[in-house]
């Protein structure tokens, strides 16, 4: 009876539980179906006014509650766009190439196959032959190699192979007697590397360095018998036991790696030249490997140089300047990799006939680097030579008097071509032949066309010389327009053939303005003569380019009374000279503050009088990241500004000590003046050394102004910061750190999630989070810390300067993301970047969030999910065997991390269906989704590298990419990721 009685009893509240819960779902039920009938019948009433602020005020909750992320994505959008706005359409800088034209073949060599490398099946090496030009397709020149960048083609060699052909050609055509002294030509070779990624990945790098020493090898195999078979000249021509390199972009990369590489043959490269290429560090560091490939190369030619391994090496750097997107040119600069005597970098922008900043592919094919590129080829051959080039310093010589502006040098001692001796002139007065004009202080000559002289008239204007001062610091300045000497014979190789620079003395003691006398001058040895480009953006590149000469002379004429300029003054000429005798002009110096800039412009007034060239020095650091707004004010001269006309617009050109980069403006009086130089980060492996390392050093910033001193009195310059395009700045610079920097937000975001959940039990959101880390200062501390960084590494590094080594000092510049420079700009950025991170990391997690509600909300539509509670041991054992074997064998890490991701994406799409039912679970899956997707971007070099070899049946990968200790955190996690919590 009574556990009969006692099933009753139990049987009972069970119906009374029952009945109770079914009574509280009723009037639920009954509830929500009256008020979804009154909603139906009264939908288009307005709601009553207390359900409008219940409304109100729960949205201004939820704003109050989203405030910090709110204003987070606000700063990032705002910031991002702009600064995608400048980085796309804020360069200062404006293309104005000239299009290159070819008629290219190329040659397979097939003969270069797997007895010669093991990488036959995956590269090709080709032979470029130019129609018009090139008649044998067999080679017997100068042995020239072409490397591609990044995903580059063996076709991008063809337009300085095309403008080479066409200078030897001409060349030879006006001085046949050059064939014999060596002068003929080049053969141009290329390799396909199969557009490879080299520039992400580290491996590809020694790969194609590695196929490049086997094309050497085999190149220079081929002629003995090409040589013996094509006679070129009388003189006999020695066998070529080197090869010129050229490489573009990461092929000068390639080419320096080379050299490092158990199967390079000692001597067989003598020298390189790059264009675009980034020396000192990677430009897109993801992958590890590349990192180590620097490393070890910039060490080895460091020490090369320092040991005199690489004392017969050239390395030239030539560099696009700011419109090349690509890569960032501060890292082409090789002055700490080797020294002066064996490298020199420059920018394109400085380079004489080009003068234009070139972006990252057209420096290949236009017009006017393609022209300079060839002169300079043609220049240092000589097939009499084995290395089949001039000796180094020689050749060294040619390349600074083509690339860098002569007013950067020194003094050259070339004698000009016409020889005058001692010539006796006379002074006559109107007459029909020469003439003599004494100018008291300056020369100002102008062609008159009225005039009506022999065709042998000229002029003789002199200064005279102030002996009671003495000459020392004395300089004579002449600015001339070339149209002055236009009939006259012209030499490419001495550009200032045709201006006569004299040291005059009278021949009796008659004052030379009372009385006919003569005068003894003899002919002077004066330097190139600088060119100054009367070029404006917008002019037609195809049209020659009219610029105007400028000398500078430094006197030590203690033997003569006068200087004197031979100028024609023959009828129909056009064109004018002006000179001047003065003091060694003295830069106007003006040092800069770091925050000067930013409360108000700064004017600046020189103090010397205007001259022909006028200098203004600004002491600012060596800061890529400033650009600095400058506006040029030319006073007139009020006693001839009405009654004449500027003989030319102003010239200005930046320029600094390092002879890296310079820039000219014409008849422009707003300036953007920026710098490039040494990349972010100095050399750690290696100690510098004076002698081994050049000696290049940032002494500031120098604007020379040419101007007409007759025309104008004075000038200013007033400064201010243009931070619009500074912006653009950074992309480059630092586009690494800040997917570093989202890196570590992401694992903060996470491991707040999880701190979170294991003090109050609940997980929060990915945007929650966000929330809480701007809200609890983390954002604040962390954006003081990255700004106060650099300051307490240069103060660290100032009171340990003679303490630590050089080799320490530069280590702990580079801690965190490196120390350049000492303006606001070394604080401003890092905690810029802080905050623009989290701000990624935060559109990220919104991105992913809605993507997966999206696909949770279509899901939920068409299947029903059940929660796993229980592993099964079966699938999870096939899929670590499979995990295993896979990445052991066959596929890459990467390959397997992007499998784990998408896996982990679907988890994450069936949590949000159940997201009801298992909040903690579906945040949590959300925050490791948006863990993982920051480590994305470190897996694609290899994954495209990965596909980019499958397309050509290579399977040769690096033995790191398959490597299980790289994948086993990862996998694990996804394992324990599949269940509850």
């Amino acid at each position: 009876v009574m556990p009969a009685t006692h099933s009753n009893a139990a049987s009972g509240n069970s119906s009374s539980t029952s009945s109770v819960y079914s009574t509280r779902l009723t009037a639920r039920l009954a509830a929500t179906a009256q008020q979804n009938a009154a909603d139906t019948s009264h939908g288009s009433e307005p709601l009553p006014a207390n359900a409008k602020q219940t409304m109100c005020s729960k949205i201004h909750r939820h704003i109050r509650s989203r405030i910090g992320t709110l204003c987070l994505l606000l700063a990032t959008v705002v910031v991002g766009l702009t600064t995608a706005h400048s980085y796309f359409h804020g360069q200062s800088d404006t293309p104005n190439c000239g299009m290159s034209y070819s008629r290219p073949r190329y040659i397979e060599q097939t003969e270069f196959g797997r007895s010669w490398t093991r990488y036959s099946a995956k590269y090709k090496l080709y032979l470029y032959r130019e129609g018009g030009f090139d008649v044998h397709d067999q080679p017997f020149r100068i042995p020239v190699l072409f490397v591609p960048g990044n995903a580059g083609s063996h076709k991008q060699v063809r337009s300085i192979a095309a403008a080479s052909s066409s200078a030897f050609v001409k060349m030879v055509g006006e001085s046949p007697h050059l064939v014999d002294e060596g002068c003929v030509g080049y053969d141009f070779f290329t390799v396909g590397l199969n557009e490879e990624l080299t520039a992400l990945h580290g491996y590809s790098i020694l790969e194609q360095a590695d196929f490049v020493n086997d094309a050497i090898r085999y190149i220079l195999s081929l002629y003995p018998k090409t040589r013996a078979k094509h006679q070129l000249s009388q003189t006999k021509m020695a066998l070529p036991t080197s090869v010129v390199v050229v490489g573009h972009s990461m092929g000068g990369v390639v080419a320096r790696t080379a050299f490092t590489l158990p199967n390079h043959i000692v001597g067989s490269i003598h020298a390189i030249f790059t264009l675009s290429t980034p020396h000192n560090n990677p430009t897109a560091s993801l992958e590890r490997h590349v990192e180590d490939v620097y490393n070890t190369i910039n060490q080895f030619w460091r020490r090369g140089f320092r040991n005199g391994t690489l004392d017969d090496v050239s390395l030239v750097s030539i560099a696009g300047g700011n419109l090349d997107s690509m890569i960032n040119s501060d890292y082409a600069f090789v002055g700490d990799l080797a020294p002066s005597r064996n490298a020199l970098s420059v920018l394109s922008s400085g380079i004489n006939d080009v003068w234009l900043s070139l972006d990252h592919q057209s420096i290949l094919w236009c017009a006017q680097m393609a022209h300079k590129f060839s002169a300079m080829m043609v220049r240092i051959m000589d097939a009499r030579q084995p290395t089949q080039l001039v000796p180094l310093d020689e050749r060294m010589a040619v390349m600074r008097e083509l690339l860098y502006p002569s007013i950067d040098g020194e003094v050259s001692e070339g004698v000009m071509d016409r020889p005058m001796g001692s010539e006796s002139y006379r002074y006559v007065r109107l007459a029909d032949n020469d003439e003599v004009k004494l100018h008291p202080v300056d020369v100002r000559a102008l062609a008159d066309n009225s005039q009506t002289r022999s065709r042998k008239a000229r002029a003789l204007h002199l200064l005279p010389l102030h002996k009671e001062g003495g000459y020392n610091g004395q300089v004579v300045q002449v600015l001339y327009d070339p149209q002055l000497f236009a009939d006259q014979p012209f030499d490419a190789s001495q550009t200032n053939a045709q201006l006569a620079l004299l040291g005059c003395n009278r021949t009796s003691t008659h004052n030379i303005a009372d009385a006919d006398v003569n005068v003894l001058c003899t002919t002077l040895s004066i330097p190139k003569v600088t060119k100054l480009p009367l070029k404006r953006d917008g002019d037609d590149p195809n049209l020659p380019v009219h610029s105007l000469h400028y000398i500078e002379y430094p006197l030590s004429l203690d033997q003569y009374e006068y200087v004197g300029i031979e100028v024609p003054a023959k009828p129909g000429i056009q064109g004018f000279l002006q000179a001047s005798l003065t003091d060694q002009p003295q830069a106007t110096e003006k040092t800069i503050g770091n925050t000067q800039l930013l409360v108000q412009p700064l004017t600046i007034v020189p103090d010397q009088k205007l001259g022909v060239r006028s200098r203004i020095k600004l002491n600012v650091p060596e800061d890529p990241f400033i650009v600095y707004r400058t506006k040029l004010v030319l006073r007139r001269n009020p006693a001839t500004a009405l009654s004449q006309e500027a003989k030319f617009g102003p010239v200005v050109r930046q320029s600094d000590g390092r002879r890296f980069e310079s820039k000219f403006w014409y008849d422009q009086h707003t300036l953007d003046l920026a710098i490039h130089g040494r990349g972010a980060y100095l050399p750690t492996d290696s100690e510098p050394s004076n002698k081994t390392v050049s000696s290049d050093m940032w002494d500031g910033l120098y604007v020379d102004v040419w101007a007409d001193p007759g025309y104008y009195a004075g000038l200013e310059l007033t400064l201010c910061i243009n931070w619009y395009s500074s912006l653009n700045r950074m992309v480059k610079r630092y586009d690494m750190a800040l997917l570093a920097m989202s890196f570590v937000w992401a694992s903060l975001v996470l491991l707040h999630q999880l701190r979170v959940w294991n003090s109050d039990g609940k997980f929060p959101g990915p945007l929650q989070a966000i929330e809480r880390l701007v809200r609890n200062g983390t954002l604040a501390g962390l954006v003081v810390a990255a700004g106060a960084t650099p300051l307490v590494q240069g103060l660290v590094a100032h009171v340990m300067h003679d303490t630590w080594s050089t080799t320490t000092l530069v280590w702990w510049n580079n801690l965190f993301l490196g120390v350049r420079g000492g303006s606001i700009a070394t604080v401003a950025v890092p905690a810029l970047l802080v905050v623009i991170a989290l701000g990624f990391v935060l559109c990220q997690a919104i991105v992913l969030t809605a993507v997966c509600a999206l696909a949770s909300w279509i899901g939920s539509h068409i299947t029903t999910v059940n929660v796993k509670t229980a592993a099964v041991p079966g699938r999870a054992l096939a899929a670590t065997i499979a995990f295993v074997v896979f990445v052991s064998t066959f596929v890459p890490y990467q390959f397997a991390f992007l499998v784990i991701y998408l896996a982990q994406l679907i988890t994450v799409v069936r949590t949000q269906i159940l997201s009801h039912k298992t909040p903690n679970l579906a945040h949590y899956q959300l925050g490791l989704l948006l863990f993982w997707t920051s480590s994305l971007p470190y897996c694609a070099p290899e994954l495209l590298v990965w596909v980019r070899n499958l397309s050509v049946l290579w399977f040769d990968d690096a033995p790191a990419d398959h490597n299980l200790v790289s994948m086993v955190g990862y996998f694990a996690l996804r394992m324990l990721a599949s269940y509850n919590i």
